[in-house]
């Protein structure tokens, strides 16, 4: 069970690079040369991910193929104004998570919001 989070990631992560969507088969490939996977996993993890809303499919012969739904810029924005909603001191983890932050990222946060103005 620990696995899915990492399998999840790693196929989203080789969707992402892919110039177009993939079948089954083409992930199962690609996953066997890190997470060496059966081909019913990848067939699962893409369903998963799919009934998410992360993955569109279109139909490819008898099979389908698949493509994220947003970018992985979107995607990452997303899961941190998700994670935000949940928290009830949102000030207080914004302020941590910009304490995290490399220099370079608060410049480019500072930025941002400047032009945002």
């Amino acid at each position: 069970m620990a696995r899915e989070p990492i399998l999840e990631n790693a196929v989203m992560l080789m969707l992402w690079r892919e110039e177009g969507p993939l079948t089954p088969r083409q992930v199962k490939a690609r996953l066997d040369e890190t997470h060496p996977v059966a081909y019913t996993t990848a067939m699962t993890v893409l369903m998963r991910l799919w009934k998410k809303g992360l993955l569109r499919r279109y139909r490819v012969g008898r099979a389908y193929a698949y493509a994220p739904t947003v970018g992985q810029a979107q995607h990452a924005a997303q899961r941190m104004e998700g994670i935000l909603r949940g928290v009830n001191e949102r000030a207080v983890a914004l302020g941590r998570f910009v304490e995290q932050l490399s220099a370079s990222d608060r410049e480019e946060l500072m930025r941002i919001l400047s032009a945002d103005e």
